[in-house]
């Protein structure tokens, strides 16, 4: 009986195979492309790339223009990626009136883009642009700034970064905030401004609907404005100009609707803190730099007038003579408030884990709290921009089994010593991977550079000066360090010393980074900035500083008939080149 089963089941796969073999005959295979996707996932596809890769592969693709129109048809453009030429062909294709956000960046990237942006519509942006809602502003000239806020006032969201090597005058600066007051849609408003630079608000600051608002510094004077003007802000962010060490009280008669608050004012007292804190009943997150008193002070203020608050981080410059930071280390703050608190043996810095500054210098100094035993997880996990000065011997003071750093983007190594055994520490004390730009400020053996930058899976950017270069290339005979500049870097900053005067060198220095698309150059003269421009062939853009002398003159050469260049001042020259 099993035979005959056995049998039979081997006769119908038999059959069974057979028809499928002639199935397949009969049915034409067809092979799926790019255009069989639904639009959804075509979104999906851009959704990985950025604005400029999308515009350069994907307008003009298809004889249908489908992907033209599916271009056409986003909300937002981000031109933070776009190459100049890219920009000059598609700009009719990439702006529509369906855009709602525009990123407009006039970085060392894309210097002048924001003017090549408005120079074609003049005064009818309103027109071509009705529905733009949001937009954000990186280092715009003053011109274009004003012209920008005066044709959109239906913004409701609003980012600006204003140029930091250049000041504005304090009419212009008049002149935007009062264009900002135009628009009082605003929801959101956010201006990064030189933080040792005074804002002066105009009086007639009046926004019924913004809740998010970040500012840079303000007098207690303009920070009354905002809270009165502003009355249904959730989220402020600003730092304070203190006038007098001993900070006169400020008293607010009137309650505020915020929820979050950030403030930096190293210099003020518990008390100028105390009189602006009384007016946010309704707090729940709190970022605070400022001076410290006792931790009981504090609890007794929190449990009296900030009933709501969950999220409480700060760093206190703390100077008392009796000083205990256990009041700050009470079950009160650690177990019912879950905030965790530090003090730094040979500083006066009391401070929140994790840290809330996002830049930091890391020294013999600051390591030497690690061999206390209140090394935390994730003390550092803010930090963006790490300085390391560690010698050796620092390294001693930090644990081996603990990654300190695991979010650096930008890294600047100062005397880091020509031996394989840091590297070894290194890779303990940071992760390596999220460097993504290098600064080293002291001469490397190319031995120690190639264990380092093995270790940097994502770094494209470098920055040094010449002898750096001229020490890790071994006078640029190492091919290894060599192949690697051209396979990974991409962006430069450079700041040549004597030996730049020699043609020969500077072109070996170009040699060796003939594929940098991005670079930042400090030179003598003027005169010597023709070997870079000449055999740096794939430069997309260039910021360039001269110390003595103009770029006046220099720029009515020829060769910048067909290039966007920015002259912020007659020895700041940025190049806007492919």
């Amino acid at each position: 009986m099993i035979e005959i089963y056995s049998n039979h089941f081997s006769r119908q796969m038999t059959k069974r195979k057979s028809e499928n073999k002639e199935t397949c005959k009969r049915v034409k295979i067809h092979r799926s492309n790019l255009f069989d996707l639904p639009n959804e996932l075509i979104y999906q596809i851009f959704s990985y790339l950025t604005d400029g890769e999308i515009f350069e592969s994907f307008v003009k693709f298809d004889s249908t223009n489908r992907f033209d129109e599916l271009i056409r048809n986003r909300t937002s453009i981000d031109f933070r990626s776009i190459r100049r030429i890219s920009f000059k062909i598609n700009s009719n294709s990439i702006l529509t009136n369906s855009v709602r956000r525009i990123c407009l960046f006039n970085d060392e990237i894309t210097p002048s883009l924001i003017n090549a942006f408005l120079s074609p519509f003049e005064f009818q942006l309103k027109r071509v642009f009705p529905n733009l809602v949001n937009l954000i502003l990186d280092q715009p000239e003053q011109n274009d700034l004003i012209k920008l806020l005066n044709e959109f006032d239906q913004l409701e969201h609003l980012s600006i970064r204003l140029p930091s090597l250049v000041r504005c005058s304090s009419f212009v600066y008049s002149n935007v905030y009062s264009s900002i007051c135009k628009c009082r849609r605003l929801k959101s408003l956010s201006i990064i401004d030189d933080p040792d630079e005074l804002i002066s608000l105009p009086d007639e600051l009046h926004f019924v609907d913004l809740k998010h608002l970040t500012l840079g510094l303000l007098t207690k004077f303009d920070l009354e404005k905002v809270l009165v003007h502003c009355s249904n802000l959730k989220t402020l962010k600003c730092s304070l100009f203190v006038e007098k060490i001993n900070n006169d009280r400020m008293k607010f008669s009137f309650e505020t609707n915020l929820i979050q608050l950030e403030v930096d004012c190293p210099r003020a007292e518990f008390e100028f803190i105390e009189s602006i804190l009384k007016s946010t009943k309704k707090l729940e997150k709190l970022k605070l730099i400022c001076r410290g008193i006792d931790a009981n002070i504090w609890k007794t203020f929190i449990e009296t007038n900030l009933p709501n608050l969950i999220d409480f981080q700060f760093k206190f410059d703390i100077r008392l003579k009796n000083f205990a930071i256990e009041n700050y280390q009470t079950d009160w703050w650690t177990k019912e408030k879950h905030w965790l608190v530090v003090h730094h043996p040979l500083s006066p810095f009391v401070y929140t884990i994790p840290l809330i500054e996002t830049k930091l210098i890391f020294n013999s100094r600051t390591a030497v709290r690690q061999q206390t035993n209140e090394s935390f997880d994730g003390e550092y996990s803010n930090i963006r921009q790490l300085i390391l000065t560690l010698n050796p011997l620092g390294f001693k003071f930090c644990r081996n089994d603990q990654i300190y750093f695991p979010r650096v983007d930008s890294l600047t190594l100062i005397d880091y010593k020509n031996s394989q055994k840091p590297i070894s520490h290194l890779k303990t004390l940071i992760n390596l991977s999220t460097i993504r730009h290098l600064t080293i400020d002291h001469r490397m053996h190319s031995t120690t550079f190639l264990l380092l930058v093995k270790e940097m899976t994502n770094l494209h950017s470098l920055a040094g000066q010449d002898s750096t270069f001229f020490s890790i290339t071994k006078k640029f005979q190492n091919d290894k360090v060599l192949s690697y500049l051209k396979s990974n870097i991409d962006s430069l900053s450079i700041c040549p010393l004597n030996a730049s005067n020699d043609i020969r060198y500077v072109s070996q220095l170009c040699v060796a980074f003939e594929h940098i698309q991005h670079l930042t150059l400090t030179i003598k003269s003027a005169d010597q900035i023709w070997p870079w421009l000449n055999k740096l062939t794939r430069l997309r853009s260039a910021t360039i500083f001269c110390r003595f002398g103009s770029f006046t003159d220099l720029i009515d050469h020829k060769w910048f008939y067909n290039v966007n260049y920015e002259l912020r001042s007659r020895q700041d020259l940025r190049l806007w080149i492919r």
